[in-house]
């Protein structure tokens, strides 16, 4: 044993210290980076377990065990069952929106190929399983949770916009009229609506020829109906 003041006892007093000091570290509280990761896990597993059991039959204790996580740590970060359930759909509406809806490259795409290429972009961001889980939920739990509705009016809106800029900028350059460009973008993004929630409640997703079939035929529809040439 070495020691009181020897170089041995002091080089082992500052090893117990340090040791000491990196277990109460451990013990404390998680860094920046662990608690992020903590809480994508807490709402990832969240949102799988309310889209496959639904809101009702989900609950804190569910997810607890699931999550690996214990309860003060759940509790910690959301008090009650319908404060996780936004948090956890909100991350899903983050997601979603990182999926573009656009008409390409509008300086060199004619009127036809920019609104074939924003319905495609449209549906194919539609078909992801998130959103399809998305849609679902909105129809089990729209009374409940008015704001989840209100994310997809919003997508809806932004939908609308991007085509009538779209329209405005292509017709002319074809030589193309169409007095209603606000009109003509809503019935197209309607029917694109349309079209992807009937599937969602009937509970087939169509394929992508059959998207893509249905796309060019609205075009042509509405092309011919809303448009004509100078």
């Amino acid at each position: 044993m070495a020691k009181p003041g020897s170089d041995t006892a002091q080089t082992e007093g500052r090893g117990t210290g340090a040791k000491r000091g990196a277990s109460t570290r451990a013990r404390g509280r998680p860094s920046t980076e662990t608690a992020a990761a903590i809480d994508r896990a807490i709402l990832q597993t969240a949102r799988d377990l309310f889209f496959e059991h639904g809101y009702e039959s989900t609950s804190m204790a569910m997810i607890v065990k699931a999550a690996g996580v214990s309860k003060t740590t759940l509790y910690a970060r959301y008090a009650a069952k319908d404060e996780l359930f936004r948090a956890s759909l909100n991350l899903t509406v983050s997601r979603i929106q990182n999926g573009q809806l656009s008409t390409g490259r509008r300086e060199t795409q004619d009127l036809v190929g920019g609104l074939e290429a924003f319905g495609r972009d449209a549906i194919m961001i539609s078909r992801l399983p998130l959103w399809t889980n998305y849609e679902r939920m909105i129809f089990a739990e729209g009374q409940r949770f008015p704001e989840l509705a209100e994310v997809v009016s919003q997508r809806i809106d932004t939908g609308i916009q991007t085509v009538v800029t779209f329209i405005t900028e292509a017709a002319p350059r074809e030589g193309i009229v169409c007095d209603d460009p606000d009109g003509m973008a809503t019935n197209y993004v309607m029917a694109l609506r349309g079209y992807y929630t009937a599937a969602v409640l009937r509970g087939r997703v169509p394929t992508i020829e059959e998207c893509d079939h249905f796309v060019g035929k609205l075009v042509a529809m509405l092309i011919a109906g809303c448009t004509h040439k100078t």
